[in-house]
């Protein structure tokens, strides 16, 4: 580790300088043998803190892992995330690295009996025990993360496993035989543990055995439900992470505006950045209601965006790159930009797209599409590589034939047809198989179709009646989903950039999203510690997805707010970003934006 020199005496600290302080902290509280609490915000190198005494370990493993089969537990929110552990700690053996999920079934599973007893005892169990008193002899799997109950085996839902261990971590034994193991846990971005299991894990009194526990984090990027937030304990010391090492002054200077509590250093060599903040009140319109409450139209919104884009790249960014993301709340709000709004219409959940949990959305993004883009790029060992064929059959020159025929014919379906047209030409073709998973959808469909044509109107399924709508949507909107969740646009979720960093950020703060309301939060934000509880938490998960996404830029920050903001909002803006960087955006009439120079 490299130690900055000390600031003189009335000189603002650097952001090194604050690292150096936590650092050394951080392997004091490991020498006292105190559970410890890195609150690191963003920027701050949370992941550097980690690795560093990752190491600080591994260099006096006979004082910290006296056993030599004792091994320090680093537990991730991601399998990326444990990768990278892996990788810069250089795969040792005395660190076991994992997902929280992983350690936890590691930790849990051999004690089979007493994990019957535990889903006994689990709300979440009741309808599929449907009154079972005893689950003896079954064994207990955890497999695919889907809940469910054979006559041999009860297998667990992703969520049972944390609800498991907590039942577990009660009982002394259980607790002696983990910190036997792993005297040391550290538990990266803290904030996303399953809400309950920091309690489990920390001790009731100073008597009971424990392992030592380095939490490492931040309670602001808290933005996931049922996870367990801030952690306040007597057993833990906080030591604060006072650095940026990611943002210009600008946006530093923002963000301890927003954050005082946690006031951050910019690195030594930090740009002056830019922060600008446009806003929609003079909006002419009727504003929206519903869940887009107090919103401007959509339309006017896409178009308030992209003037704000051009502005501020041609006068406001000094040297502006093409690394800009521009982030948006809603997957409602990206597909109506980006050209997928039908698909919001076809099915319940926004995941069965976006996440591509739909079989048949699956099918089309992961193996139509590339296939397609392979054979348009006469890249054809990629072509039937993607179709699950290694040895294609072209034996002669009419199978060459067929193959052209087959891509013309899609080529022109993909730009002009339905998915249902798409999909017929593909079941019609004998060049490659199809998932029978999507085969039984339209055998499924089939089915249902002749049902009800002979009266039975209950045959409609809900999955088959979303594959029915499926079917009617334009497939120039599947070619659109494609490019974004291939990350071939500028826009994303603010949930999706969660740990990500680019120079140029710009954020769309509207609504669309009941749990959201960045109006409200601006506004109140004066009187937050005197909200109820309800307005507190309302606000703080406003707040929270606010800061991950204002933080996400090196050099440029924009916000777009689409709401309507009060005054107690523009103030507090203004407070933040200077009264000359809160701009309002006229409009000649409702559609037409323009930004006033």
């Amino acid at each position: 580790m490299t130690i900055t020199e000390p600031s003189r005496e009335g000189e603002p600290r650097t952001a090194e300088q604050e690292s150096d302080t936590a650092l050394s902290a951080v392997f004091e509280a490991l020498d006292d043998r105190q559970n410890f609490l890195l609150e690191a915000g963003a920027g701050a190198g949370k992941t550097y803190s980690l690795i560093a005494a990752l190491r600080h370990i591994l260099e006096q493993p006979e004082k910290y892992l006296p056993r030599g089969d004792q091994q320090v537990a680093c537990l991730t929110y991601t399998k990326v995330a444990r990768d990278e552990i892996i990788r810069r700690t250089d795969s040792s053996p005395r660190v076991y690295a994992d997902t929280i999920h992983g350690f936890l079934w590691e930790m849990i599973s051999p004690y089979q009996r007493a994990l019957t007893r535990e889903v006994l005892g689990l709300e979440s169990w009741t309808g599929t025990l449907d009154g079972a008193t005893s689950l003896d002899g079954l064994s207990v799997e955890y497999d695919l993360g889907i809940r469910g109950l054979s006559e041999t085996a009860i297998r667990l839902h992703h969520d049972d496993v944390p609800q498991l261990a907590i039942g577990l971590l009660k009982l002394p034994k259980f607790r002696s035989l983990i910190t036997d193991r792993f005297p040391i846990i550290f538990i990266d971005e803290y904030q996303d543990t399953p809400k309950g299991l920091v309690e489990a894990l920390l001790p009731d009194n100073a008597a009971e055995v424990g392992p030592l526990l380095g939490f490492f984090g931040d309670h602001w990027q808290q933005i996931y439900e049922k996870s367990s937030g801030s952690i306040v304990h007597p057993s833990v010391r906080a030591i604060p992470k006072n650095a940026n090492f990611r943002s210009d002054t600008s946006i530093v200077n923002f963000l301890n505006k927003l954050r005082p509590e946690l006031p951050q250093s910019p690195a030594v060599g930090a740009g002056e950045g830019t922060v600008k903040v446009y806003h929609a009140n003079a909006w002419p319109g009727v504003r929206l209601t519903h869940s887009w409450k107090g919103d401007i139209s959509h339309e006017a919104a896409g178009e308030a965006l992209r003037v704000v884009t051009e502005h501020t790249k041609q006068n406001v960014w000094p040297n502006p790159t093409n690394d800009t993301k521009t982030l948006m709340l809603t997957h409602s709000a990206l597909a109506l930009e980006l050209g997928y709004g039908s698909l919001l219409s076809v099915f319940k959940y926004n995941d069965a797209f976006a996440k591509k949990e739909d079989e048949v959305i699956a099918f089309l993004l992961d193996v139509l599409e590339p296939a397609a883009e392979a054979f348009r790029t006469k890249r054809y060992g990629a072509l039937f590589d993607v179709l699950g064929r290694s040895k294609p059959l072209i034996r002669c020159h009419n199978d060459k034939v067929m193959w052209a025929k087959f891509f013309d014919d899609l080529e022109s379906k993909r730009t002009g047809a339905t998915v249902g047209d798409v999909l017929d030409r593909v079941f019609g073709q004998k060049l490659f198989s199809v998932p029978s998973r999507v085969v039984k959808r339209q055998s499924d469909l089939d089915e249902a179709t002749r049902l009800v044509n002979s009266g039975d109107t209950s045959a409609i399924a809900r999955r088959t009646s979303e594959f029915e709508k499926l079917r009617r949507v334009d497939y120039t909107e599947i070619i659109a989903l494609s490019r974004y969740v291939a990350e071939k646009t500028v826009f994303s979720t603010k949930h999706n950039v969660k740990g990500a960093e680019f120079d140029n950020v710009v954020v769309v703060l509207g609504r669309g999203w009941t749990a959201y309301d960045y109006a409200k939060m601006l506004s109140v934000h004066p009187r937050r510690s005197q909200l109820d509880e309800k307005e507190t938490s309302s606000y703080r998960k406003s707040r929270n997805l606010f800061y991950v996404a204002a933080s996400r830029a090196k050099h440029n920050l924009v916000l777009v707010f689409t709401q309507e903001l009060d005054s107690s909002a523009l103030i507090c803006l203004r407070e933040w970003a200077g009264d000359e960087n809160v701009i309002g955006i006229t409009f000649e009439d409702s559609n037409s934006p323009h930004i006033e120079d």
